[in-house]
């Protein structure tokens, strides 16, 4: 039997994968891709709040991101699992970089329109969708297992560094050169990762089992997978949830940055990078938390962190009252998303790896994109507080789901290896 997760996590150091040469050169082509990501994030949500003749498509920005990984991240597993995860993951690259130039394109050129902004953002995101399992799956092949814990973290870390400084950094190149620029900006992001990816010689595509199905079989197979898999399908249940409701923030934060006195594109950037500090302050205690409260506790008390924040864009009058709240939202943000999938990732069997993360952010993406909907239409309908009011009530209620007594199976306890 394997080791259980539980020793890897207190053996592992969280910096210790970077020691492997091409996981390092990854690691770091992946943030500054995320940068990328974030700087684009922040393009297309104020771009959408010059252009949109109603509040609703501001937060469909939101729907228009999440919506891709729902209905592509489980082809990304298949694909994942049947090809070279290295191939995969340099295509979704290729496809984020050609959208991104064509969106500096259009927009610079006068071109256009908020269903066309829609469409592109769902475009390029199509193509991160795909990436997302290829990437993850890569990590069994690069690193020994006692480190993949410590790799989702650092992977998580890598996101919310690129969330602490690319929205600022977006913020500051549209106040300067133009939202042109910043979609520009993203496209060159992608370069450096794309020559990583070509110049690494993986051997997984040689060591794929031959497809036993059609990817209509494969699809199945995976959900039965996850299903079957108590660590999986709770975590699943508890990301839906939980991004359910903290979309809110998330689609939302651009109309809360706009009405605030000041407000413009470096706030809404300076609040989104105040997530990120908070969710890079999370990634630092994140083991620790988890070993010494577990995970029923760790659930509760990141929902609590994110519903204050959420209530606090509805309350808060200033971006200075604001900004230290939303750093508690980010660790919040930060030690739930985490978690979720270093129990997906441990519990997944080696020939589902693929299919179960894939399934995994079918989850998350899809409370996401759900949520914007719904937010969206609560602040078009009602108002932008009342939105933010009824998440953090949404919040609060779901901690129904941790009662002390409510099942949630573990992988890391002892004993509980795949």
């Amino acid at each position: 039997m394997s080791a259980p997760p539980q020793r890897y996590l207190r053996s592992a150091s969280l910096f210790s994968p970077l020691a492997n040469p091409i996981y390092r050169r990854l690691w770091a082509a992946t943030l500054l891709s995320n940068v990328g990501v974030w700087i684009q994030s922040v393009a297309a949500a104020w771009l959408m709040t010059s252009i949109a003749p109603t509040v609703d498509f501001v937060a469909w920005v939101q729907a228009a991101t999440s919506l891709p990984p729902l209905i592509f991240s489980l082809l990304g597993g298949v694909l994942a699992d049947r090809f070279d995860q290295r191939l995969v993951f340099m295509a979704a690259q290729t496809i984020v970089l050609t959208v991104a130039l064509l969106l500096s394109l259009l927009d610079g050129f006068g071109l256009m329109t908020p269903w066309l902004l829609l469409g592109l953002t769902f475009a390029l995101d199509s193509g991160s969708a795909l990436r997302y399992p290829a990437y993850q799956a890569t990590l069994g092949e690069l690193l020994p297992r006692e480190q993949i814990p410590s790799a989702l973290v650092l992977s998580s870390v890598g996101w919310n560094i690129a969330r602490a400084a690319g929205p600022g950094l977006g913020g500051l190149i549209i106040a300067v050169f133009g939202v042109p620029a910043a979609f520009a900006a993203n496209a060159l992001c992608n370069v450096y990762i794309i020559g990583v990816l070509f110049h690494w010689r993986s051997k997984a595509g040689l060591s794929k089992p031959k497809p036993m199905g059609s990817i209509l079989e494969e699809f199945i197979a995976g959900f039965a997978h996850a299903g079957g898999a108590p660590a999986i399908r709770g975590a699943m249940l508890h990301c839906f949830v939980f991004t359910g409701f903290s979309s809110a923030l998330w689609s939302l934060l651009p109309l809360v940055a706009k009405r605030l006195q000041g407000g413009g594109p470096s706030a809404y950037g300076l609040m989104l990078g105040a997530l990120g500090v908070g969710a890079l302050a999370g990634a630092s205690v994140i083991i620790w938390i988890r070993l010494r409260f577990g995970l029923k506790r760790l659930f509760a008390g990141s929902t609590l962190c994110f519903a204050l924040s959420t209530l606090a864009l509805a309350v808060l009058p200033s971006q200075l009252a604001l900004l230290p709240v939303l750093l508690l939202g980010g660790f919040g943000w930060m030690v739930a998303m985490s978690t979720f999938n270093v129990v997906v990732q441990l519990a997944a069997a080696e020939q589902f790896k693929g299919r179960a993360i894939g399934v995994y952010y079918l989850a998350l993406f899809g409370g996401l994109a759900f949520g914007s909907w719904i937010w969206g239409n609560v602040a078009h309908l009602a108002s932008v507080n009342a939105g933010l009011y009824a998440a953090t009530a949404g919040l609060v209620a779901s901690l129904a789901f941790y009662r002390p007594k409510a099942r949630l199976a573990d992988p890391f306890k002892e004993g509980s290896a795949p």
